[in-house]
């Protein structure tokens, strides 16, 4: 029994021994790991902040589309009998373009005409009689009442008539004709797509910042991958009433009777420009961290990375103008930021100077 004693306090201790000397490993361990993570460097490329001029002239692009363009459609219902264009046809304001069935409203304005006649005889009869003594003035007063209503009726038939030749609003190119002649049409049904691209229009979107800076009149310049040479055009439109998205709708209007065309629906590009020189803060797009709404930068803070929220201006294709959160000889991190946090430890590898 006490043999069996103490081989169970030699175990005992063997393990106990061997468990420390397990923690003791494992301290080691993480305290190295711990301090390789602590001291593990971050090699950056920073630019120093310095005061430059901006331009502010700006681009912004968009799609062309037609100064006019309307759906061609039925004001009443009938059989079409006629269709006098095709897809690509060229007509001018007032042509007619299709004819329906105007049978049954010619039947009724030969029907209201005999009545109107006949009603107009009863007049004249009932005033030689009233002269006579054989009629009453209330009966001349309803047959001229009768003229009157069937005025009004024969007015609206041939109204009716009229719309039965459907006609071009203005001049065009026909496109998207959906009909086939013997169709029966009622109301409001599209025959016809009618297009005036003489000349376009560009609805583009501006920031707050552009917004203020234009205005309507304003000349600007159209360029397109399709056209040799830019085309003149002006700002004919700007809203006082910025979008959901803070964004303020300009539209832009241009000739399109050169003999280089453009078609709408093509992508181009609007080029503002502007007098006036803007000074701030510039740093590199590069060092631009989220959107130009939200906008942050890495600035390098003695040996760590300082995550800094600022306020940009005017951004053009390689710079950015900071308006708030830095200042001149600030020193940005302008690559490398992948592997930073707030507070990690950088080492700079290249300096960027002001001047490039």
């Amino acid at each position: 029994m006490k043999k069996k004693i103490i081989g169970i306090t030699i175990f005992i201790l063997i393990a106990g021994a061997i468990g420390i000397v397990l923690a003791n490993n494992k301290a080691k361990i993480d305290k190295a790991a711990h301090q390789e993570k602590e001291h593990k460097l971050i090699p950056v490329k920073v630019y120093e902040a310095k005061e430059d001029s901006f331009n502010t002239s700006f681009v912004i692009n968009g799609t062309t589309i037609p100064a006019k363009e309307v759906k061609i459609a039925s004001e009443v219902q009938g059989k079409l009998l006629s269709l006098l264009v095709d897809n690509g046809d060229v007509v001018k304001a007032g042509q007619t373009i299709a004819i329906l069935d105007a049978a049954v409203f010619n039947v009724q304005l030969s029907s209201i005409e005999a009545s109107l006649a006949k009603a107009r005889l009863d007049l004249a009869r009932y005033t030689k009689l009233i002269e006579m003594g054989g009629a009453t003035p209330m009966q001349a007063e309803s047959a001229e009442l009768q003229i009157n209503s069937l005025i009004a009726e024969k007015k609206q038939v041939i109204e009716q008539i009229s719309h039965m030749q459907i006609r071009a609003p203005f001049s065009g190119k026909i496109e998207n004709v959906n009909v086939e002649v013997g169709s029966f049409v009622s109301y409001g049904t599209v025959l016809a797509q009618l297009i005036d691209n003489s000349s376009l229009k560009i609805n583009i979107y501006l920031s707050e910042q552009e917004a203020i800076k234009v205005k309507k009149g304003q000349n600007v310049t159209i360029s397109s991958v399709v056209l040799a040479e830019p085309k003149a055009g002006s700002i004919s439109m700007v809203s006082d009433k910025a979008d959901a998205s803070g964004k303020f709708l300009a539209e832009i209007t241009f000739s399109n009777t050169d003999k280089e065309k453009l078609k709408a629906g093509i992508l181009a590009d609007v080029h503002f420009t502007m007098e006036e020189i803007e000074t701030g803060i510039s740093v590199p797009v590069s060092a631009l961290l989220g959107s130009a709404n939200e906008a942050k930068v890495y600035v390098a803070n003695g040996d760590k990375a300082e995550l800094r929220h600022i306020k940009t201006g005017i951004v053009t294709s390689n710079k950015v103008q900071v308006t708030e959160g830095l200042k001149a000889n600030e020193v940005v991190i302008i690559s490398g930021q992948i592997n930073l946090e707030n507070g990690t430890p950088v080492s700079i590898n290249k300096r960027i100077a002001k001047s490039e």
